[in-house]
């Protein structure tokens, strides 16, 4: 493999212009470069903008400002997830927190024979599970004055205590391992239709997406690592179509329709539309049809909103 060498702002600037790209503002471009790094801007969103025969050049017109615009869009899209995402976060915390606990009491509640443990692989994971927990005790019993308060004052934390504590990851995880009384009892709370399955498949995949928002990564071309169980909503878009994913962005979108109040995601949709109405008014290169192509949207993606 070649090795890597620093390269200065100017050369790479230069570089940048030998690969076709323009410089509207040399200035701008340094600055932007300076404070985001070459390696995340240009490697980044450079791929739309590639031409397909030259290898490492880009389409005739694309600026250095797109690649920008590009990136900002991304930023922004992050946020805006991150922000619904956080709703369901705090909705299944309260869930499961109340349905664990009205079948299990306020405290000794971590114990095996309270989970799923039915067989060595399941044994396995909730032993993951409790040794996780329990650790999330130990290190906030001097930091959160909550944890503190029931550790000294009464020898046991109830669990919508706890839940305030513990990441996405740990949530989704103790869910996918409740017993399937518990699990139905929170799906039929969280909303009319879903299965347990489904509410765990989903947690986990927004758990791996709600990663890469708070790192602050590339989202829109991000591919999960976890796969969306099916539904209506993806067959009504023929994702059940081998080349079609259900791991991409479009995927989030319609688990937000799965998950989301009807309103939360009726003010979702206007934001991310807004989003893509600004992209539109700054690039010009490439149309936003191909950037919400890589994020896995259909032609007729806007019925979304319609759908039951």
């Amino acid at each position: 493999m070649e090795e890597k060498h620093f390269t200065p702002v100017r050369t790479q600037i230069g570089i940048l212009k030998g690969r076709g790209m323009k410089i509207k503002n040399t200035r701008f471009a340094k600055r932007i470069l300076l404070d985001t790094n070459y390696y995340n801007l240009i490697n980044g969103y450079k791929t739309p903008f590639l031409t397909t025969t030259t290898r490492e050049h880009y389409l005739p017109g694309t600026s250095f400002e797109e690649l920008y615009y590009l990136s900002e869009f991304d930023r922004k899209l992050r946020i805006l997830t991150l922000e619904y995402i956080l709703k369901i976060e705090k909705s299944i915390k309260t869930k499961i927190s109340y349905c664990f606990s009205n079948e299990y009491g306020h405290k000794d509640y971590l114990s095996y024979s309270n989970f799923e443990c039915n067989s060595p692989k399941k044994f396995k994971h909730i032993s993951r599970l409790l040794s996780s927990l329990y650790g999330k005790i130990y290190n906030n019993i001097d930091k959160e004055d909550s944890i503190s308060h029931y550790v000294h004052g009464k020898n046991y934390i109830p669990l919508w205590v706890l839940v305030n504590t513990l990441s996405f990851g740990d949530i989704s995880k103790f869910y996918t391992n409740m017993k399937q009384k518990e699990q139905n009892e929170v799906a039929k709370r969280f909303k009319y239709g879903i299965r347990p399955d489904e509410l765990s498949s989903s947690l986990n995949f927004l758990s791996s997406i709600r990663n890469r928002c708070a790192h602050d990564e590339l989202l829109y071309n991000y591919l999960s690592h976890v796969t969306v169980l099916d539904n209506n909503y993806f067959r009504y878009f023929r994702y059940q179509h081998i080349n079609n994913k259900r791991n991409n962005y479009f995927s989030l979108m319609i688990t937000f329709k799965r998950l989301l109040p009807k309103q939360d995601f009726a003010n979702y949709y206007m934001e991310l539309n807004e989003l893509f109405d600004d992209l539109d008014h700054q690039i010009h290169t490439i149309s936003t049809n191909k950037i919400r192509n890589i994020m896995g949207f259909p032609n007729n993606w806007r019925r979304l909103i319609t759908l039951n």
